[in-house]
């Protein structure tokens, strides 16, 4: 719906040993064989029995007779679907644009008749039949009819062939085709995030944009902010296959984008179709087999969707449902006290009413009640230590759109609640730290409900017509917010190597809170079409939240440069201010149990306390930014990122296009959490001391020109680093004991250096494969104490050894009937085997400091899913 981009940087060691690297690996070559064997695959010459070609020369105009340049015209094989008349989601077996003068010359090959589909923005969709006449060519005068209003800015328009007039910033697209062909076997929304360049899920299971975790990002489902209000997760997010497509935007430089420092993950979600669709995916449950014996289930995730008219013409419905079934297992400890346990059912229902040829409404509800036995399960961590969780998700959303005036008003009304409850395997148990791992009974317990209400406001004007053309877009955001619930601590112990005590955590007040936060922005933008080779963006944003006594201003501009007023080349750039929304638990701080730590010598001797810290919310001094002004109140944050990005497309060819960017950012004032002790007063301060610097170079190869037949290749060069402490580790839903002092160091989804190599190809027997290969630095990792505070990492951060993995995806449709089909696929993971370890002994007073262990080696995964 709204608008919608190489300083280098060196890091000690991160190339190091990459050559002789790659050739230690076990089996790499079978990883190399593979490749190529796809490479031929991709580029093999058609065979003599597709060597037949149906020329059409295709003539359109408008109602009016005049031609239609830019218009897209496909040719597709009738009965390549199960119905040829609908073929959106088929492959073409030839395309062209429209020249100057709405003229264009199909080439279509193996066939002797095609399905002729004629599209261009604004203007109804064309489709006839076009066969062979007397030779191999065809005559084709196509007239396109102008959509009703309110259509030309509610449908999902195809991407126009002028990227000056594409309002939008630099966006990587996750098709839903692509992300259920990936080997990831994705069956949520974020899910299929990692597909993208920058994004990487931790081992914490934590989805990390650019470097950052997730609360520092927006989660947008059909222009509705969907973060958790209390911490700011993305939580259990919508059914993938009700998305359309997916787009990660890293910095984006347009004002309606707001509440995010790193980036904005934005998903539309599909419409009822004209005729009615059915499917059910992956059916089956996965078994555990060990030593050759079958012990259980290891996941199950049958997924079921249908779409199609309750009225023709007028009022549609889709419904996304999913039963998700986990039980992962953790190859750190044994079997069977090895497996963190989830259920989930997660439905995602829409209808839409076309109410008139000017109005349109869509209505949504996301229905996501989930549970998690053994969270965090890990060898330093077994059962007894971890935490179960229960959440209820709920979002609702109606929206109206009104063509009125030669614009588009929007009006949305959303509502999100978002309830938990985090408890103890047992409730009286003590929780035990120690170098060498955990034991006793998790320390927390937590109840809370958390909701927001949204009213948005969104008015595109006609366009204006001045010094080239405008498109302007002006918005508003109404918000109201509450979170409610308690918090409870029980006492902590922490031991040295030898065992004995050397300090205990206690805590004390009831915990209670109930806050409630008016979140309001505004903003306007324009997209200002100078001629057909340049466009510039610019706009302003202003956010407040009342619980921050700040009013944030932020200013973005944004360019997008076509030397050749084409997509052959472009160029992008831009440059803004961004800030984060800050999550409502953040002011329960204040009302958490208070920490009573006493310390001792190891024989048994008090020598310190018992102190008790005091939970104190900070005011921050008045801010030197210019775009901030700020009362002078506890907890006045504005947590704030200056960011630019600069990025070129080149189209090579029809099978190969080529993308570089690179993104730099610097964050200042991040919430941290410090303990702090004066001669007046001992405290846990939360304040806004924290930075964090980002810097990441990427370059995409998209190889292949039919969505059946192609592959990536990407490169990421990523730095992210700061002084920081992340205060969610403590004010988050699975908080540790110990609050400890800011370091600085890299981030915990820094990765210097990624390469993957992604994609689908058609094989023999009407069979494809998706392969999914990884190389990458590893995660960072930060050294502890005895007490359980970071241990500073000097010029060289520790790491994981470097990740390698060759996985791929094999599938095959069988044909039950003329329209019914199911596809079997097969996926194997870590195809060399390789060893990428999953745990490290990071306390300095563990005799096995530094040592890794723990391996997922190569497994095989079975699919069946039904196509109705």
């Amino acid at each position: 719906m709204g608008l919608r981009s190489v300083r280098r940087f060196k890091r000690a060691g991160a190339l190091k040993g990459f050559p002789l690297y790659l050739f230690s690996l076990k089996g790499l070559a079978l990883t190399f064989l593979t490749v190529f064997v796809l490479a031929v695959l991709l580029l093999q010459p058609l065979s003599a029995q597709q060597a037949a070609e149906l020329v059409v020369h295709v003539a359109v105009t408008g109602s009016d007779g005049k031609p239609l340049a830019g218009s897209v015209i496909e040719g597709f094989a009738p009965g390549a679907e199960a119905d040829a008349t609908t073929p959106d989601s088929a492959t073409p077996v030839c395309k062209a644009v429209a020249d100057d003068a709405g003229h264009a010359d199909l080439h279509c090959k193996g066939v002797q008749e095609i399905l002729l589909s004629v599209e261009k923005d604004g203007y109804l969709v064309s489709r006839s039949e076009v066969s062979a006449q007397g030779g191999r060519e065809s005559v084709a005068d196509v007239v396109l009819q102008t959509k009703p209003a309110v259509n030309q800015s509610i449908v999902v328009q195809a991407e126009t062939e002028s990227p000056v007039e594409q309002v939008e910033s630099s966006t990587t697209t996750v098709s839903k085709e692509q992300a259920n062909a990936t080997s990831l076997r994705p069956v949520t929304l974020t899910d299929a995030l990692p597909l993208v360049p920058g994004v990487i899920r931790t081992p914490d299971g934590r989805v990390q944009i650019a470097g950052l975790t997730e609360d520092h990002s927006a989660l947008i489902i059909n222009s509705v902010g969907v973060n958790d209000p209390a911490t700011g997760n993305f939580g259990l997010s919508v059914p993938v296959d009700t998305v359309d497509s997916i787009q990660v935007m890293q910095s984006p430089y347009l004002a309606q984008y707001g509440n995010f420092i790193a980036g904005v993950v934005s998903a539309e979600t599909k419409r009822g179709g004209d005729k009615w669709g059915y499917s059910l995916n992956d059916p089956l449950p996965d078994f555990r087999i060990r030593s050759g014996h079958l012990v259980g289930l290891q996941d199950a995730t049958p997924r079921l969707n249908f779409d199609g008219p309750l009225i023709r013409n007028r009022l549609y419905v889709s419904e996304g449902s999913e039963y998700l079934m986990h039980k992962d297992e953790v190859r750190t400890l044994p079997f069977p006290d090895n497996q963190a346990r989830s259920n989930a059912f997660n439905s995602f229902s829409q209808m839409d009413w076309e109410a008139g040829a000017r109005n349109s409404v869509t209505a949504t509800l996301h229905f996501a009640p989930h549970t998690m036995h053994y969270e965090g399960l890990n060898y330093f961590d077994p059962e007894p230590v971890t935490p179960n969780a229960n959440y209820q998700e709920d979002t609702g959303t109606i929206r109206d759109r009104l063509a009125i005036g030669g614009g588009l008003l929007s009006s949305t009304f959303a509502g999100t609640r978002v309830a938990s409850n985090i408890s103890a395997q047992d409730g009286s148990g003590t929780m035990t730290l120690s170098p060498t791992g955990d034991t006793g009974n998790y320390f927390g317990q937590q109840t809370r409900e958390a909701t927001r209400f949204q009213w948005i406001e969104t008015w595109n004007p006609k366009t204006i017509e001045s010094h080239g053309q405008h498109e302007l877009q002006f918005g508003s955001v109404i918000g109201h917010a509450e979170d409610a619930g308690y918090v409870a601590g029980r006492d902590v112990n922490l031991l040295d190597a030898n065992g004995a005590l050397i300090q205990t955590i206690s805590f004390s007040g009831n915990g209670a809170f109930d806050l409630a936060d008016l979140e309001m922005a505004a903003y306007g933008e324009d997209h200002w079409i100078l001629n057909s080779r340049f466009a510039a963006d610019y706009g302003l944003r202003v956010e407040t939240q009342s619980l921050t006594y700040t009013t944030r201003v932020a200013p973005r501009v944004g360019f997008t440069w076509s030397p050749h007023g084409s997509e052959t080349t472009v160029i992008r750039g831009g440059a803004g201010v961004f800030y984060d929304n800050v999550p409502l638990d953040t002011y329960a701080f204040g009302s958490f149990p208070e920490q009573v730590i006493t310390t001792y010598d190891g024989a048994g001797n008090v020598v310190d306390g018992p102190r008790t810290y005091l939970n104190l919310t900070g005011t921050e001094a008045k801010s030197q930014f210019p775009f901030i002004h700020q009362d002078q109140h506890s907890g006045d944050f504005a947590p704030y990122s200056v960011a630019w990005n600069v990025e070129g497309d080149r189209a090579i060819n029809r099978f190969l296009r080529l993308r570089a960017r690179y993104i730099q950012a610097d964050a200042q004032n991040q919430l941290t959490l410090t303990p702090t002790v004066t001669s007046k007063w001992n405290a846990m301060v939360l304040g806004t001391s924290g930075s964090l610097h980002t810097r990441q170079a990427e370059f995409t190869a998209k190889m292949g020109d039919t969505k059946n037949r192609q592959f990536y290749f990407s490169y990421v060069r990523q730095f992210a680093r700061g002084e920081f402490n992340d205060a969610a580790s403590y004010l988050g839903d699975f908080p540790y004991p110990v609050i400890r002092t800011p370091i600085s160091a890299s981030t915990t989804g820094e990765i210097p250096n990624r390469f993957m190599l992604w994609g689908l190809t058609t094989l023999p027997w009407k069979m494809r494969i998706a392969p999914h290969i990884e190389w990458r630095d590893g995660f960072p990792w930060q050294p502890m104490d005895e007490f359980q505070n970071y241990v500073a990492p000097g010029a060289l951060q520790p790491r994981y050894p470097r990740y390698f993995s060759a996985d791929a995806r094999i599938g095959k449709d069988l044909p039950v009937g003329s329209h019914h089909a199911g596809r079997l696929s097969i996926t194997v993971r870590n195809l060399t085997n390789h060893n990428n370890p999953l745990q490290v002994h990071d306390n300095v007073a563990d005799p096995l400091y530094g040592t890794f262990f723990g391996n997922y080696g190569r497994h095989f995964l079975a699919d069946f899913d039904i196509l109705f």
